[in-house]
């Protein structure tokens, strides 16, 4: 099956071109024919609108030379990326091959309710889409309350590439808290920061390493008034090997978000047999079970982060049984070829115009 891929550039940074570079090499999708169309790439705002501008002309190029994928699958999360691809969508209904929106949203909701603009586009999208996929149950549910019955939902998880066995740690190890994602107020950054102390004063020897762009000035301001710079590494964007690195050299992953629709740096850890210390919302509980995979706590309580990681860190025996059982649940439910044979599945039920 010929299947067009819309997204951002694979060397993007976050988590669709993540899932998207997953899916691209999933042995399971070997035989379709997948033509991965970038709508844009990271730059300055001049830039990248030039850039979003110069490809969606390139794609109705291409549709005007007969060029006619089977399937559209269209990767989207919100407000800029919702809107950037519903001019792919009209353009790709129009041929009459089946489509599908992948929904990455961190919270659909906000973005329904901001404008009635919105909430009739997401109507209009979801309901006439031929298929809509959801990370999670939760977004799912979230995706019929706002779209109404005529939207067809599948849930389908993130993949994790699980590249051989989970790395193999030294008991006497450094205790390592381990945060990945973009620095700011979604991700619980700051509360993060706020529960350091306490969990240094516990296990004096830990250390706080935060991969990820934002607002790298303020976590590296805040962190030195603590007085705690000297614990804290501030590492910026990290992928490929040095993220694999890290990976294997923490004993946790700590993501205390506000927001969310299903984290890959959540899921990585699971594959890298890291429990995972996190919060109740979207996705994340349908990935991290709370007590046996990891820990989740309510957001924006810094007193439970602290205790559950100090929990965590001071006992990396517990530590290394709930990272076992995270790698466990991980290959049972995201690993890549998992997901990417659902995908295939749904790809070939759609109906195809004759």
């Amino acid at each position: 099956m010929h299947v067009a891929m819309i997204g951002p550039e694979l060397d993007a940074r976050g988590g669709i071109a993540s899932v998207s570079r997953a899916l691209l090499g999933a042995p399971a999708l070997a035989a379709h024919t997948i033509d991965y169309v970038p709508t844009m790439r990271d730059g300055s705002g001049p830039r990248k609108a030039l850039g979003v501008a110069r490809r969606q002309a390139a794609f109705v190029a291409r549709l005007a030379r007969g060029w006619r994928p089977e399937v559209f699958h269209i990767h989207l999360s919100y407000y800029s990326s919702f809107y950037r691809k519903l001019a792919y969508f009209e353009q790709a209904r129009a041929t009459g091959a089946p489509v599908v929106v992948h929904v990455h949203a961190p919270d659909l909701h906000a973005f329904h309710h901001a404008s009635s603009v919105h909430a009739t586009a997401i109507r209009h999208v979801f309901t006439q889409a031929d298929r809509v996929v959801a990370l999670s149950d939760d977004m799912a549910r979230t995706i019929h309350r706002l779209a109404g019955p005529g939207a067809a939902v599948d849930v389908i998880y993130n993949p994790v590439v699980l590249d051989g066995p989970p790395p193999v740690r030294a008991p006497d190890r450094t205790p390592v808290a381990l945060f990945l994602g973009e620095i700011g107020q979604r991700k619980g950054t700051w509360d993060l920061v706020e529960a350091m102390p306490a969990v240094l004063s516990a296990v004096p020897g830990a250390r706080f390493r935060i991969g990820g762009n934002g607002d790298e000035a303020r976590l590296r301001d805040r962190v030195a008034a603590l007085g705690i710079a000297d614990s804290v590494d501030v590492l910026g964007w990290v992928t490929g090997a040095d993220k694999a690195r890290e990976l294997a050299t923490a004993t946790l992953l700590t993501l205390p978000s506000y927001q969310e629709g299903l984290p890959m740096s959540i899921l990585e850890a699971m594959g890298a047999a890291l429990p995972v210390v996190s919060t109740p919302i979207a996705g994340i509980p349908e990935a991290v079970v709370d007590g046996e995979t990891g820990y989740l706590v309510p957001p924006g309580d810094t007193e439970a982060l602290a205790d559950r990681l100090i929990t965590l860190l001071a006992a990396p025996g517990a530590a290394t049984r709930m990272g076992e059982a995270a790698r466990t649940r991980a290959e049972a439910i995201f690993a890549l070829d998992v997901v990417a044979s659902e995908l295939s599945a749904l790809w070939c039920a759609l109906p195809h115009p004759s």
